[in-house]
């Protein structure tokens, strides 16, 4: 069956041979293509700079005549014109084929609706050696003079910038994390570290904690600073929770010297953008952005769609067109051998759809604030982007037309797809492929996903020489063009991301999302190596989520992926929240889960129904600690070993393991799901090398107590055989040597406290069984189905494939609380037979001690700088060390090695 994907891009190619001409972007693709410098020809400009000089000299001016109100200003290659004052004149458009540039020994304002620039132009405001100093402002202010062009490209009302973009602000600490949460009614607030630059009368934003409303946060003006403490105005009116006590609200400095804002406030679509075309040649520096971008997330774009398989209009008044953000790279390039652009301290406030977007581009983003957006806060849209998100904040990010909200049904983020519209629930950083790093980032306030990944290739109008459906070439990522079988090009989805770490979530609907990540859902990985195949793992890291609404993780069409280091929080006793929900029918392969803590969720961690599946360290807390549904797609061989779990207060009646057996037919499952072979292995606390089995696997139960009636799976209709209809485990084994989970409940099996729906038995390496008719690497179809139950040979291909689990002891990487120093530790002599010592700065520093099964040794509380412990009476083994440092808010985990005993 052709996956969709494959069924568009064909469609699409059918459309263009019969004699529809593409266009150069996705808008033309339907109207006739411009050019943003179409908007003015230089002869048709009513002023043009002749000389050099400063706007308010006559002398630079061709006829020596200052421009007046709604004038068309040229900048001819080679000539200079700087803005020296308070440009009252309102202009209507500039086109720089030279240099525009603001002065920074005086405060300066533009107020202009349109200006584009050539490959050749340049706009510099400040550089790195002299930069809009503090006290100085410039502003530019995008006017409005009447309505768009709505059957144009709209590049109007806004800056289309191509060539080279300098600007520098003055330096300032973009955002930082508070030493104590404010109370309500408090009138200044504790920071961690002093912040630099900040100055009395700046606009800040301390970020909410209320996991249902996404806007608890709340803007203060500073009055005073003295150090790390900041006096307000006002009383902040707020509460503010954090579910542990090493858990703190952000700060965000809002006010910057260089400010580009639209005038018009009453129509978001009325607003101007800022676009940097085919260009990479950008270096952005503490610039705010204001009032900025008209592309709605609230409403669907209207521009072009995806019907019946062929883009077409979407209506002929498009004024919801795409691509007009705050701040958007369009089509820079995504070769690695070109220089990237750099956006850093910059400021994003108010905008109706994205803050941040890197389009086929290679940016980094450092250090950046986007506040008050509907649809998104940092995107990637294409998927073949490069570059990296490095200390970023996204607050107030809440779309109320689409949130996510546990007691709502869940929007899906594609439900847009027909439009290719994406990144509007309200997300903070939205990313479409793995070329792109996440590192020290925060998602506070937002109505959907604190982060996403979606590395489904966006699908959009262009030349015949371009996919329809954006890839990766190999070659940008330093791979052979050999590892495509068909086309040198690789999906999105089976890039590995270039790294996920030490990341933070806080309300938000969603902390972490995966969606089609290296996913087998649409067959495409037949089109690559097994060589390459084998080296497509993506780990996500270091990560902290708390106060979630509704998931602190979850893996949607996701295989292949480690998520290690983790720490999900939340107090309110919802029993709806998970911590991580990885229960996707199409989430499978191989999964890692490595030192996960889940503390205060409904359910812990909600595990995939198939696949080679490793929980290794961790401690969960929870209403229900761990959640194994049955087999859905293929077999599953798990192993659960070295965690800890308890019971949460919080929640009647707890469970340690809760499992749910499914047997009817609905769409999302495996015609012969019921009989796919089952292990899951216990290794962790009270359970010793024990497997794991349903109560639905004891040798009388019936699994399907009537005949079975077709349902339709996408286009194919599937059945489950009426042969295996009223027909208990003992004599589906008898007949066909299967039956549900694999094997049969053995009669030694025993139930075990905390243990629902299931029993155990000590494992002995017993070989099971993987029915000749489920060969996970094709797809089957009904004709495979007929042939295994109705073959009178034997029904068995022989045991599953041997999985050994590897993850390792080394879980040495901090989970991180903050974008502060990490913890210097040390442990010495490692291995050691009697003592060691715990060397560090640190004060009033706690240590928990812990064995390989989870059980805690020993625990060290306020502890002054080094520190001997003494281990003579402990078993030769390996032993994790958890370093606490509360004040700083972080956590340290390192392996110690205990020898013979002296």
């Amino acid at each position: 069956m052709l996956s969709k994907r494959w069924i568009i891009l064909l469609l699409a190619l059918i459309l263009i041979v019969i004699g529809r001409l593409p266009a150069q972007n996705a808008n033309d693709f339907i109207f006739p293509a411009t050019s943003p410098l179409s908007l003015l020809p230089p002869d048709q400009a009513t002023y043009t700079v002749q000389n050099s000089g400063n706007w308010t000299d006559k002398n630079t001016w061709q006829g020596e005549i200052l421009p007046t109100d709604l004038a068309k200003v040229y900048i001819p290659n080679g000539k200079i014109l700087t803005i020296d004052g308070d440009i009252a004149t309102r202009i209507k458009i500039i086109r720089n084929d030279g240099k525009l540039r603001f002065s920074p020994t005086t405060n300066t304002t533009l107020r202009v609706e349109t200006i584009i620039q050539d490959m050749m132009g340049e706009l510099e405001i400040g550089t790195a050696d002299t930069p809009i100093p503090q006290g100085t402002m410039c502003k530019i202010i995008l006017i409005d003079e009447g309505d768009l062009t709505l059957m144009s490209d709209q590049w109007e009302k806004g800056l289309v910038l191509m060539g080279k973009t300098v600007m520098y602000g003055a330096q300032k600490t973009s955002w930082s994390r508070v030493a104590q949460n404010p109370p309500q009614g408090a009138t200044s607030l504790s920071m961690q570290v002093a912040p630099q630059g900040w100055e009395v009368g700046d606009r800040i934003v301390i970020t909410g904690t209320d996991a249902v409303d996404a806007t608890s946060d709340e803007v203060a003006e500073i009055q005073s600073i003295s150090g790390k403490t900041i006096t307000l105005r006002q009383p902040l009116t707020k509460k503010r929770t954090a579910p542990a006590a090493d858990l703190y609200v952000h700060v965000a400095n809002l006010s910057r010297n260089i400010l580009i804002e639209s005038e018009s406030t009453v129509d978001t679509l009325d607003r101007g953008h800022l676009m940097f075309m085919h260009s990479q040649n950008v270096d952005m520096n503490y610039v705010k952005l204001h009032k900025m971008g008209r592309t709605r997330k609230d409403i669907p774009i209207n521009d072009w769609q995806v019907g019946e398989g062929v883009f077409e209009a979407n209506g002929l008044a498009r004024k919801n067109i795409r691509g007009r953000y705050s701040l958007h790279f369009h089509r820079g390039g995504v070769k690695p051998e070109l220089s990237p652009a750099y956006v850093r301290g910059c400021v994003v406030e108010d905008d109706p759809g994205w803050a941040y977007a890197s389009h086929s581009s290679y940016v980094h983003f450092d250090n950046n604030v986007s506040y008050n957006v509907i649809g998104g806060g940092f995107q990637t849209e294409s998927g073949d982007e490069l570059g990296s998100f490095t200390n970023n904040i996204a607050i107030r990010t809440v779309n109320p037309e689409y949130p996510i909200r546990r007691e709502a049904p869940l929007n899906a983020p594609d439900m847009r797809e027909a439009s290719q519209d994406f990144a509007f629930q309200g997300d903070g950083f939205w990313i479409h492929g793995g070329g792109v790093s996440l590192s020290g980032n925060v998602a506070s306030g937002c109505s959907g996903h604190g982060f996403i990944y979606w590395p489904e290739g966006l699908i959009e109008p262009g030349p015949l020489v371009e996919p329809f459906r954006n890839t990766f070439k190999p070659a940008n990522l330093g791979l052979s063009p050999d590892i495509a079988i068909y086309e040198n090009a690789l999906a999105t989805g089976w890039v590995n991301i270039a790294g996920f770490n030490n990341n933070e979530a806080y309300s938000v609907g969603i902390g972490l999302a995966t969606y089609y990540l290296h996913t087998t859902f649409f067959g495409d990985e037949r089109d690559y190596t097994p060589e390459y195949i084998s080296t497509v793992h993506s780990t996500l890291e270091d990560f902290t989520a708390w106060n979630i609404d509704r998931q602190g993780v979850q893996f949607n069409f996701t295989e292949r992926v480690t998520l290690k280091n983790v720490r999900l929080v939340n107090n309110d006793g919802d029993a709806t929240s998970t911590g991580i929900w990885a229960s996707q029918y199409r989430s499978k392969n191989k999964i890692v889960f490595q030192n996960i803590r889940i503390e205060g969720f409904g359910t812990g961690l909600a595990l995939p129904p198939q696949g080679q599946v490793t929980v290794a360290f961790g401690h969960l807390k929870n209403g229900v600690n761990l959640y194994i549904p049955s087999p859905g797609l293929s077999y599953r061989d798990m192993l659960i070993e070295k965690i800890i779990t308890e019971p949460d207060p919080a929640f009647p009646d707890p469970i340690d393991i809760q499992m749910e057996a499914f047997f009817s037919p609905p769409e999302d499952k495996f015609p012969l799901h019921f009989l796919l072979p089952d292990k899951t292995i216990l290794n962790y606390g009270p359970y010793k090398n024990q497997r794991l089995f349903f109560d639905e696997q004891a040798p009388g139960y019936t699994p399907l107590p009537s005949d079975t009636e077709p349902y339709t799976f996408f286009a194919e209709e599937r059945y489950i055989q009426p042969q295996f209809a009223q027909k208990t485990n003992q004599e589906l084994q008898n007949i066909y040597q299967m039956s549900f989970g694999g094997s049969l409940l053995p009669s030694e099996a025993v139930s075990a406290e905390g243990i629902i729906g299931g029993k155990i038995r000590a494992w002995q390496n017993e070989a099971i069984n993987l029915p000749v008719c489920i060969d996970v690497a094709k797809e089957v179809n009904l004709e495979v189905i007929n042939e295994c139950i109705t073959s009178n040979t034997n029904k068995v291909a022989g045991p599953l494939p041997t999985y050994t689990h590897p993850v390792g002891t080394d879980i040495t990487t901090s989970i991180y609380l903050g974008n502060d120093t990490e913890l210097t530790v040390k442990l010495y002599p490692n291995p050691t037979t009697g003592f060691f010592n715990i060397e560090t700065d640190l004060r009033n520093y706690s240590a928990q001690i812990y064995s390989l099964d989870g059980r805690m040794i020993q625990q060290l509380e306020k502890q002054q700088g080094a520190s001997v412990v003494n281990t003579t009476s402990w078993s030769p083994g390996l032993y994790m060390v958890q370093i606490i440092d509360p004040s700083k808010s972080q956590s340290k985990v390192l392996r110690l090695v205990k020898t013979s005993t002296p």
